[in-house]
């Protein structure tokens, strides 16, 4: 948000304080009736004191040690602070990986100051957690229940980590910090007497007991003392710390303005969201292939992939919300957004020689050729049958009812068009001997006909959805008059005088929604929203007279409409994106992927709370809304058929004009380039690094195939080896 409302002199007031209270009663209400939420972990926050064991520069130096741990080492860590566990510490541990949806590169350390018991959890293997858990934390809690120095073990966990990412614990973190751990304390240590020990354990040897301060005197002499990365200005180290090595540089990213780090994360997160895009179309031309049991690895990177995707979209909604974050939180979300876009990229490459000894495209082009032009004709068909139904939906329906599909068919044919250009490029490299531009080409043309089916099946799928919204407003029209009678009802009892105002809207926005649907071609889903708003209207003063069992009641006849609404509005807007990415920026994924989130959320209370269920799933079709306008709206400014510049990145990259220069003819259907490059461009296909090149009539040069940066699988599509990248980031991929 602006910085111009940023309170410096409170920097801890943000988010924490707006949104804490509302999270905790949010996850409260999700659990069985009972339990109690032994901790809630905000987006963006790392580190949840709530034992009060920490200062607030040692909460900010604990953060910027973990920020930099998914930088420089591609893990993350959260750690937990309480009093004593509700439960066990795995419990607690569980709480915080549900929450925010942790994947196999986040750690959670959770500790119980007043009970002296932890848990420690990692996605690495046993064997290494076990390591870590000996040689860095215990020490360190060991000390920490001597000296209180809680900060410690946490400090010791980043370590740990940094140093087990390269696969072994040898004292040489990934980072480039040199580490010297203690090693496991003599086992007499270990069961002595006099320790202070907790029953809990959480049943995978991730917990255990914490020693008491009078086991920590016989072995004073040799305690564990932590070496920690403290950002001074003389450099020096921490009095009595082991040393450690050179001192880290300073994060590069520290350097850019705020509004700087915005750009690059929002390219960044651009990026990593396509190359999941394509690697996803890749693992499913493989499938094809060689069926679901070859690619079960490959579809398990990708949903790791897609754990950092969705935090990081999370965190990109909160900051383009409407309260006010301090500075140093954007700094963090961004950072944040940045190193999981980052590791977005080396989960995705995590195997990669596998994944391009199966598909062995370069040495398969032929066939791969031969394959393509099987498909399309059955293609070409699609595209001709969604003419047929674009123009019956357009005798149906309002032109604003078909925004999202209403070019789908002349976007279809231009992808048709570069598999033509693509199929082209293949032979002609292949015959000059250059099999990995031909391998490119062939993942091209496939890419293409891919969009080519989601752009054709998206105008079906338009058909069925505003279908469904008619006979949802017809249902929506009989519940409106129903409440609308209740609440007359109690005007002319004398009661509810608050009722009149929304009762005078209702009575209006249904005789104005009865009209338009009665006069032919409407807009059922805007009529939808319309009758929505003046529903909420009428239903807040009517809440008030209605018990509980009846609100139950209510939401519960209208759940199921508002949550086939939604989910129709969010597939609609991803068809949309999916098919147009070269365009379409951050803002518009970002709502989308809110919208999503809502939904599932709708989803998941549907039965315990109908209520709140349909709060969340009339939220999910307002955010999947604003984000196809706003994705309509990229496509605007990116220029397509001559208007405006390019602007594939939401803004932040506009690039150069998009105007059938470049020595590039345009073709006569649907203001494209020849060969089918404009539809390319759009779709993301080819991304604006091929302007560089000579551009001809009927193809290209070789060294003018430029990608999206990131990649993915297949050696990133146009984005990855020889071909050129997008933007700052090198992402590689499958």
């Amino acid at each position: 948000m602006a910085e111009s409302v940023v309170r410096p002199s409170a920097p801890r007031l943000s988010r924490a304080a707006v949104l804490g209270g509302l999270g905790a009663i949010m996850t409260t209400a999700l659990l069985a009736p009972g339990a109690h939420a032994a901790v809630d972990v905000p987006p963006g926050t790392f580190v949840v004191d709530q034992a009060e064991v920490l200062s607030s520069a040692q909460e900010s130096e604990l953060t910027q040690d973990i920020t930099q741990l998914q930088s420089k080492a591609g893990q993350n860590l959260y750690v937990v602070y309480v009093d004593k566990f509700d439960s066990t510490p795995q419990a607690t541990i569980d709480s915080v990986v549900q929450q925010r949806g942790l994947g196999n590169s986040d750690s959670v350390l959770a500790i119980a100051v007043e009970t002296r018991n932890y848990g420690f959890d990692t996605g690495m293997s046993s064997t290494m957690q076990s390591d870590i858990r000996s040689a860095y934390i215990l020490p360190a809690l060991r000390k920490a229940a001597a000296g209180g120095d809680w900060e410690a073990p946490a400090v010791a966990a980043v370590q740990g980590l940094d140093d087990a990412a390269n696969g072994t614990l040898d004292g040489r973190g990934r980072s480039g910090e040199t580490y010297q751990p203690d090693g496991t304390l003599p086992q007499a240590a270990e069961q002595d007497s006099s320790a202070q020990t907790s029953t809990s354990d959480s049943g995978n040897g991730a917990s255990g007991a914490l020693v008491g301060a009078g086991a920590l005197a016989a072995v004073a002499g040799g305690a564990y003392v932590v070496s920690r990365r403290r950002r001074k200005s003389d450099g020096g180290a921490e009095p009595g710390a082991v040393a450690t090595g050179p001192q880290a540089s300073r994060d590069p990213l520290d350097e850019l303005s705020v509004d700087e780090l915005r750009k690059r994360a929002g390219a960044t997160l651009v990026a990593a969201d396509d190359a999941i895009r394509s690697s996803e179309q890749e693992v499913g031309f493989a499938m094809a292939s060689y069926g679901e049991g070859a690619v079960g690895t490959f579809r398990q990177d990708i949903e790791k992939a897609k754990e950092h995707m969705r935090a990081s979209f999370q965190l990109q909604h909160q900051l383009d919300d409407e309260i006010p974050d301090t500075e140093a939180d954007q700094r963090s979300w961004l950072k944040e957004i940045i190193a999981r876009s980052e590791q977005v990229g080396a989960t995705l490459s995590a195997h990669k020689k596998e994944f391009d000894s199966l598909r062995d495209l370069e040495n398969s082009v032929p066939e791969a050729i031969s394959a393509l032009e099987s498909r399309v004709p059955q293609a070409e068909g699609a595209v001709q049958a969604a003419e047929r139904e674009l123009v019956d939906l357009h005798g149906r329906y309002a032109e604003s009812a078909l925004t999202e599909v209403n070019d789908n068919a002349t976007q279809a044919r231009e992808r048709l068009e570069f598999v033509k250009t693509a199929k082209a490029k293949a032979r002609a490299s292949l015959e000059a001997g250059d099999r990995s531009t031909a391998a490119v080409a062939v993942r091209a043309a496939e890419e293409s006909l891919s969009q080519v089916g989601t752009l054709t099946e998206a105008v079906s799928k338009a058909g069925a959805a505003l279908s469904t919204h008619v006979a949802n407003l017809q249902v929506g029209i009989s519940q409106s008059e129903q409440d609308l009678a209740e609440a007359q009802a109690l005007l002319s009892a004398g009661r509810s005088p608050e009722l009149a105002g929304p009762v005078g809207g209702m009575q209006q926005t249904l005789a104005s929604v009865r009209a338009e649907l009665q006069s032919g071609r409407p807009d059922p889903l805007a009529l939808l929203q319309r009758l929505e708003s003046a529903h909420r209207q009428l239903n807040i003063p009517l809440s008030g007279v209605r018990d509980a069992r009846e609100q139950a009641r209510q939401a519960e006849q209208m759940l199921s409409a508002a949550i086939s609404q939604a989910q129709a509005q969010i597939d609609g807007t991803a068809d949309f994106i999916g098919a147009r990415r070269g365009a379409v920026g951050s803002e518009a994924r970002t709502r989308l992927a809110e919208a999503d989130r809502s939904l599932q959320t709708a989803m998941s209370l549907r039965s315990a709370d109908p209520v709140a269920a349909l709060d969340h799933a009339q939220r999910a079709s307002q955010l999947a809304d604003r984000a196809s306008e706003r994705a309509q709206q990229d496509v605007a400014d990116f220029g397509y058929g001559g208007m405006g510049g390019y602007g594939g990145l939401g803004g932040g990259y506009a690039g150069a004009g998009y105007r059938g220069g470049y020595g590039m003819p345009r073709s006569g259907a649907g203001g494209g380039f020849a060969g089918g490059l404009g539809g390319a461009l759009l779709g993301g296909i080819l991304m604006n690094s091929m302007f560089g090149g000579h551009h001809h009539d009927s193809g290209f040069d070789g060294g003018d195939w430029g990608g999206g940066g990131f990649g993915g699988f297949g050696g990133g599509g146009l984005g990855g080896g020889d071909f050129g990248g997008f933007g700052d980031a090198d992402f590689g991929g499958f």
